[in-house]
């Protein structure tokens, strides 16, 4: 692994953003949350998808400790009750019983697990314009089903920037952050092929 140290304290986040935009399109093209012949039992499948690849993501990063340490609340970053909250609010009676993804982007280190946070928390910034979307065309406002979307609310902000300042003070080196990188591409990638096909379920 490459331990040279990287000039400049915002170029994991140039980095990500640059080198994962293809893979963040592809995402953006698939959803299609903010058309307005959007229906209601698709929104609710998108959901169901997306706690799907949530639930056992979050597991799994909250089996790696150090996160207070580097400046992440991950409890307070939780999108699995959220959805589970919004589930039921669209009539889904066991969100547990629902799919899991069995085809996860790595996530066992700190490193990928950054990489992954990247892609989770990144989707609180689209919620927003996704919130608006969903309300106009659905009706569906945070308390009837949106909440996941609506991530932060007022506060996403500034968790955004929290997270931000977290992963520039991890990713220091050359190594780190091509693990970064590599785990954020591969989180979009497993995403998007969990979405789009009925696969990868037990």
């Amino acid at each position: 692994m490459n331990n040279e140290t990287v000039p400049g304290p915002s170029s994991i986040l140039a980095r990500l953003r640059t080198e994962t935009r293809p893979e963040h399109e592809a995402i953006e093209a698939a959803l299609e949350l903010t058309s307005e012949t959007l229906t209601r039992e698709a929104y609710r499948r998108t959901l169901e998808r997306f706690y799907g690849f949530y639930r056992p993501l979050e597991a799994g990063l909250g089996e790696i400790g150090g996160w207070t340490e580097r400046g992440i609340d991950l409890t307070q970053r939780q999108k699995t009750p959220l959805l589970e909250v919004d589930l039921r609010a669209l009539g889904v009676v066991r969100p547990a019983a629902l799919p899991v993804c069995t085809d996860l982007p790595p996530h066992g280190t700190v490193s990928a697990a950054f990489g992954c946070l990247y892609v989770m928390e990144g989707a609180t910034l689209g919620g927003q314009i996704i919130t608006k979307a969903v309300e106009k065309s659905l009706g569906v406002t945070p308390e009837t089903g949106g909440r996941f979307f609506n991530g932060y609310g007022d506060r996403t902000g500034p968790m955004w920037q929290g997270f931000r300042t977290a992963v520039t003070a991890f990713a220091v080196t050359v190594g780190d952050q091509d693990e970064v990188v590599a785990a954020a591409r591969a989180t979009f990638i497993s995403l998007h092929r969990w979405i789009v096909a009925e696969g990868n379920t037990q």
